[in-house]
């Protein structure tokens, strides 16, 4: 017999601790993302520049909107610059990362799990280690490849590569970002049913023919989402831009919210960088709603029905060695050349590889890293960092994916569009909203680890989509049995909940932890000496000059991500089949 108290929990109602626990989750999420923001708008409207919103002497003031969009380097400069860069580089991303996707997924590509870990590398990296890379590589005066290049052909001079350039800057950013396109790539192309393509071959048309007018068309909805995202993270970068861009004098959206938190002379104009980010997040919102609309668009072409189908990869034919080739290329590019310019640099300094210089084999560059103070304790806060920051988005994502799964609470959608709205806040907005919050409430946090906790906790949507997904495949009944035996409700989520969702929940922490790793913007901004993380430390390496340095770093943090690109492997690697 039930009594009254279960019948309750059957019925749906919650008890206090429920009440308590959920009620927690929702306010520490709005407080997470809404906080800084509400900052960010009042510091747009308040002045004078040199001032706090709520220090004494501000007032309500619209100088910073007509200060920065009167100026005519905007329209003459950043919003070109933005604009090339961004639409440039998302469309070159695309095309590798398409191209890669189909001929890992689509076809008899020779060892297709191998490639696969290989495309995945750069992910794993923070753009930073990159860049170190391809300056080593590609500087202008004494970049490998240009020595190489001159010596080949007797040039004089410079070049006749430099990456220090648009072009330059536009290429870096792809090949740093086809990884993230390529992942979301791959399931509408690996899942996609052959028989239409099939249908089209039996009537006569051409591969060329079958692909524009069927696949294409089918995949489209499934492709305009990766896409958006694509663009929305490349409009965010501010690494490449500040590395490469910056001595080539391109000026984009997110380096010229710096510029205002770090002008050449005079004091920050916290005013000036909300009146440049309100826009710029007005734009990520546009993005973001335009994918939420895409996703479910594609939901109406899915092509994978209850019935039976077997997938069938399109022999490459004669184009089996231009298509190893081109994977190859962009593996080498992206991965294999910048891991062995870092570890010969780390080892034998800034110069030419050449027989003449093994003699100069050394471990001081280690020895400097090791011995360097900041080394350590970048380390230390990098682990805590993004350890905590992902077990933090883990608890409160996993939280907000109850309440939207399991209650009938009137503002569940809120809370689903606050959450997922962290996906359009770029991160330098983020950074600049936490600071100005934390300048302004003197609770001591900042300049120290912990508000860089709360910063990289922001990224709410992550772990809140995948454990609603989780959430939908444990049937309610398990957690109704449990009430019908006199369970509260957190004896259910303990014991039973929590333990089927567990694996997932897993798999969006360990996605969480390495953007913690590999996060620069906020770190950046929110920079101090005691807080200091290691792609920050780099980047004050490479521009302090300190190549060999900077390259042991980069050595050390490629192989401490290696073990990851195999957990990938075994989560998204397509089959071994076929």
């Amino acid at each position: 017999m039930i009594d009254h108290t279960a019948a309750a929990r059957l019925n749906g109602e919650l008890d206090l601790t429920a009440r308590l626990v959920l009620g927690a989750g929702a306010l520490v999420a709005a407080y997470l993302i809404a906080a800084p923001l509400g900052m960010l708008l009042l510091a747009a409207f308040r002045g004078p520049a040199d001032l706090l919103p709520f220090e004494p002497g501000a007032r309500w003031t619209l100088e910073h909107f007509s200060a920065i969009y009167s100026d005519s380097a905007l329209y003459r400069r950043v919003i070109p610059d933005t604009l090339t860069f961004v639409l440039s580089s998302v469309a070159l991303t695309f095309a590798i990362a398409f191209t890669l996707a189909w001929l890992v997924e689509r076809t008899d590509l020779p060892w297709r799990n191998l490639w696969f870990s290989l495309i995945l590398l750069p992910l794993l990296v923070p753009a930073v280690v990159l860049a170190a890379a391809w300056i080593f590589l590609f500087g202008p005066n004494a970049g490998w490849a240009n020595v190489w290049l001159r010596g080949l052909f007797g040039l004089q001079g410079t070049g006749p590569a430099n990456i220090f350039s648009m072009p330059g800057l536009i290429v870096c950013q792809a090949l740093a970002s086809v990884p993230f396109v390529f992942l979301l790539l791959g399931p509408p192309l690996r899942s996609m049913n052959p028989a239409l393509e099939e249908a089209s071959g039996t009537s006569g048309g051409s591969a060329t023919t079958t692909f524009l007018r069927v696949t294409l068309p089918v995949l489209l909805p499934g492709l305009l989402a990766p896409l958006i995202l694509a663009l929305l993270i490349t409009l965010e970068q501010i690494e490449l831009p500040l590395i490469i861009g910056l001595p080539a004098q391109i000026n984009v959206f997110s380096y010229r919210i710096w510029y205002e938190l770090n002008p050449s002379s005079g004091l920050p104009n916290y005013g000036g960088a909300a009146a440049v980010g309100l826009p710029f997040l007005a734009i990520g919102m546009l993005l973001l709603q335009a994918y939420n609309s895409a996703i479910r668009r594609a939901s109406s072409y899915v092509t994978v029905t209850g019935k039976a189908w077997h997938q069938t990869r399109l022999p490459l034919g004669r184009w089996r060695l231009p298509a190893l080739a081109f994977v190859a290329s962009y593996v080498a590019a992206a991965a294999v050349l910048p891991a062995l310019v870092l570890i010969w640099t780390g080892f034998f300094g800034y110069a030419t590889p050449s027989f003449d210089s093994l003699a100069k084999f050394s471990l001081g560059a280690y020895r400097a890293l090791l011995g360097n103070r900041l080394f350590w304790l970048g380390l230390q806060n990098t682990a805590l960092v993004a350890f905590l920051s992902a077990l933090i988005i883990t608890a409160i994502g996993g939280i907000l994916a109850w309440i939207i799964v399991r209650t009938d609470f009137r503002g569940r959608r809120i809370v689903d569009f606050v959450s997922f709205m962290s996906l359009g806040i770029p991160s330098v907005i983020a950074g600049l909203g936490i600071m100005l919050l934390y300048l302004s409430v003197p609770i001591g946090v900042y300049g120290t680890v912990w508000i860089l906790v709360l910063a990289y906790s922001y990224r709410l949507a992550v772990t809140t989509r995948i454990a609603r997904a989780g959430l939908m495949q444990i049937h309610r009944e398990l957690e109704e049995a449990s009430a019908a035996a006199g369970a509260r409700w957190i004896t259910t989520q303990r014991r039973i909940v929590l333990p089927l969702l567990l694996p997932t929940l897993a798999s969006g922490f360990i996605l969480l932890f390495i953007t913690g790793v590999r996060e620069f913007t906020m770190g950046l901004i929110l920079y101090s000496q005691d807080n200091v993380v290691l792609s920050v430390l780099l980047w004050r390496l490479l521009e302090s000059g300190d190549s060999a340095p900077a390259a042991a770093l980069s050595t050390l943090i490629i192989f401490a991500v290696l073990p990851v690109v195999f957990i990938l492997r075994r989560l998204f690697a397509p089959s071994a089949e076929n």
